[in-house]
């Protein structure tokens, strides 16, 4: 994933992020390196630009989240 791709795919996950409610932000919705991430985990993994990140954002997009 490209600076660019990674860029835009943030973007749209912080929006869809913020629409989601908190109840729901405990839910996995990603595995990276056999690591199961929420909401809330895989948006701070995101906001700080882990190594894990593009992962996830990886694994958001091939299933269709984003």
């Amino acid at each position: 994933m490209d600076k660019q791709e990674y860029d835009v795919s943030k973007a749209k996950f912080l929006k869809l992020f913020a629409s989601v409610p908190f109840p729901l932000r405990d839910e996995i919705i990603a595995m990276a390196d056999n690591q199961p991430f929420s909401w809330s985990a895989a948006y701070g993994e995101i906001k700080h630009d882990t190594d894990k990140a593009q992962i996830i954002l990886r694994h958001l997009k091939q299933i269709g989240l984003l």
